[in-house]
This record gives structure tokens, sequence and C-alpha cells, in this order.
């Protein structure tokens, strides 16, 4: 079976640009090519890409995923915690969920239109968790608009020092606290409740993680994040500042 990068696309329901993207990253590259130099997918390949959103699934990034599939002595009790902890955050997730339908029946005689307005509110948040989320991959990537050289030595030192696995598990546990923040401001808590406070402590936390605490990391990681501020980013932003003082 050879298939060109359209058909695939077709097949698996990801886009060509996502495959594109898998290519340049050496994650799943074609072994052939035509004369006109499209890319000639094989069944093996088709299998790889298969094992790629399997461990996509487990909450891997495409680099841990990378890693992964080029040492086949990887340890699979390793993959197995993660995604225990990735089932977990997303357990915790749904109890949330749940706590919101609950409070709507205790409230007595909802109507259809209270349990969509629930409803919407759940997807909302996703929505707005992934939308921050990719915004900070991109403030991310823009690094060296937002640091100058010696700070950026810094951060990749303050990387290494921190090792992978760390930094892999921060990125699974931003998701999990922005959602609960976000609960809680929708759901009105005022900042000054001891659970808005513990959880702008946990941001906080995760942030002197990366920065080290060096003030001028934090204030250029604010410079990116200030260019692409959403509204619900700066009501998140404006939240955890409340809940601070």
């Amino acid at each position: 079976m050879r298939v060109k990068i359209g058909e695939l696309s077709r097949q698996t329901g990801l886009s060509v640009r996502t495959l594109r993207h898998y290519d340049a990253l050496g994650l799943l590259t074609p072994g052939e090519r035509t004369t006109g130099a499209h890319r000639l997918y094989s069944r093996e390949d088709a299998e790889r890409l298969w094992q790629i959103q399997a461990l996509k699934s487990l909450g891997l990034s495409l680099e841990a995923i990378r890693r992964v599939l080029g040492d086949p002595g990887h340890d699979p009790a390793e993959l197995l915690r993660r995604h225990i902890e990735h089932v977990e955050a997303r357990v915790r997730e749904e109890q949330a969920y749940l706590a919101r339908l609950r409070r709507l029946e205790r409230a007595g005689q909802p109507t259809w239109s209270d349990l969509m307005e629930v409803i919407r509110m759940n997807e909302e948040s996703r929505k707005k968790v992934d939308r921050m989320l990719e915004t900070a991959r991109e403030v991310g990537g823009e690094g060296s608009q937002n640091f100058d050289e010696g700070q950026m030595a810094y951060l990749r030192e303050r990387a290494e020092a921190v090792g992978q696995t760390r930094i892999e598990e921060v990125q699974r546990e931003w998701p999990e606290l922005m959602t609960e923040v976000l609960t809680e401001l929708e759901r009105g808590t005022p900042p000054s409740d001891p659970r808005v406070k513990a959880l702008a402590e946990r941001w906080h936390a995760l942030v002197r993680e990366f920065t080290g605490g060096r003030q001028d990391i934090g204030e250029g990681l604010n410079r990116g994040y200030e260019r692409r501020m959403t509204p619900e980013m700066q009501a998140m932003w404006d939240y955890i500042r409340a809940a601070s003082r």
C-alpha cells in the first residue's frame, strides 16, 4: 500500500498540515516519494501514525513521542504512569462538571435552558483553556522576542536543571489548574476565598519553577502574553492577582 498525503489525510481525519508538521519534526517521515516529490506513505507509516495518535492520547508531547518511538527499549511502566496521570486529570475535570450538574439538580425543577446553559459553560471552559494553552505555546516559541540573549541562555540552563520529565509534568498540570481557576471564577467565588488563594499559590509556584524566581524573566513572559491577551485570559490574570494580595 502506497498513498499520497491527501489520501492519508482523508483516511485518518488528520489535516495535511498536521502530517507535514509530523514530517518536519522527524516524527513521521515517509520512506518514498513520487518522481514529482510527492510523499508516499506505506502501511508501516500508517501503523506508526496510529502509534503517534495513541501516545498523544496519553498526554505526551510530540517531542516525547519522537523519543519514545525512537527508543525500542523505552520502559512501558513510565508510559503507564503518565497515562494514569492523564486519566486522573480528565476524571477531575469530569468531577468538576458533575458538581455543576448536581448543583443544578439541587436547585430544583431545572428547565431545558438551564441544563443547556450548564453544558454550554462546560464546553466553553474547555475551549477557553485550549485557547490559553495555545497562546502560552506561541509565547514560549517567541522567546527571542521576549528575552535578550543572556535571559535565553538562563532559560536553557533552567530547563536543563528542571529536567524534561518535570517539564512534561508541568505541561500536564497547567490545563487542570486553569480549569479549576475558571470554574471558581465562573462560580463567582471571591478571590479572598481560601480555595482561590490556594489555586493562586499553585499558579505562582509553577511560574517560579520555570523562571527560577527571576523578576526580569517573569516580566518578559508578561510582555509576551500582553500582546496576545484574550478577554478570558485577562479575567483570569486579574482574578489570580486579586487572590495573591
